[in-house]
């Protein structure tokens, strides 16, 4: 199956559980992680409109959002059930001026440096070509402008455990509410993955110019920062 294929499915599937899940997995700390992601990439910003890549339930909007108000943020998906999911908790919270787009990061319908900021959470390891997704993010970032997200990695200590964790006990559970499959991807996608030293060489061949990355709980997710 074609990897866009394999996420949509994926995604539709576990939507329902999505955010329960991620606050399971991770004990709620995903959260520190994303309000971390939020703080470091805004130091680079310089105003404009903020693009939410892979938004999901919209996690990054609404820390956005509390900092930056009035700010406009677009919030990029293709899983209508992860849209749907998303447009019904920024009516129920009644959160303004944000505009939400269906698309691919491969080839997004934006024109060339519409974004002050670009962000994005656990969704770069699911891109079906990461190059061509980098290269679209740099064509559609002001300069100067920020690029920003966080991502899953492999940690330098207690490698086995986690391995252990993401091959044996999320599937467990995962199973018992019907979605092993889905998370038994977790692994796989992180596997085939990119490493945060490769991942750093592309973000700068595609044209960035400065690059900084910081792992978190102990490397579990690292953080990119990429500056135009």
């Amino acid at each position: 199956m074609p990897k866009k294929e394999l996420v949509l499915e994926t995604f539709s599937k576990i939507s329902n559980v999505y955010d329960y899940m991620n606050d399971f997995m991770t004990l709620g700390m995903h959260r520190d992680w994303k309000n971390l992601l939020i703080k470091e990439t805004f130091k680079f910003y310089k105003g404009s409109d903020v693009l939410d890549i892979g938004s999901g339930t919209g996690d990054l909007v609404f820390l956005v959002k509390k900092r930056y108000p009035d700010v406009r943020v677009v919030a990029l998906d293709i899983n209508d059930n992860m849209i749907k999911k998303l447009r019904q908790r920024i009516e129920r919270n009644n959160i303004k001026n944000v505009e939400i787009v269906k698309s691919f990061a491969e080839d997004m319908p934006f024109e060339n440096e519409s974004f002050g900021a670009i962000i994005s959470s656990y969704t770069v390891r699911n891109l079906e070509d990461i190059e061509r997704s980098f290269k679209e993010i740099y064509r559609i970032t002001k300069k100067p402008g920020v690029f920003g997200f966080l991502e899953l990695s492999e940690p330098k200590i207690f490698k086995n455990l986690f391995w252990f964790y993401l091959d044996k006990i999320l599937p467990f559970f995962g199973e018992k509410i019907g979605c092993r499959e889905e998370y038994e991807y977790l692994g796989q996608s992180l596997r085939a993955f990119l490493s945060p030293e490769k991942i750093t060489l592309l973000l700068k061949r595609v044209g960035f110019k400065k690059v900084y990355i910081a792992h978190v709980c102990a490397g579990v997710s690292t953080i990119y920062i990429a500056v135009k």
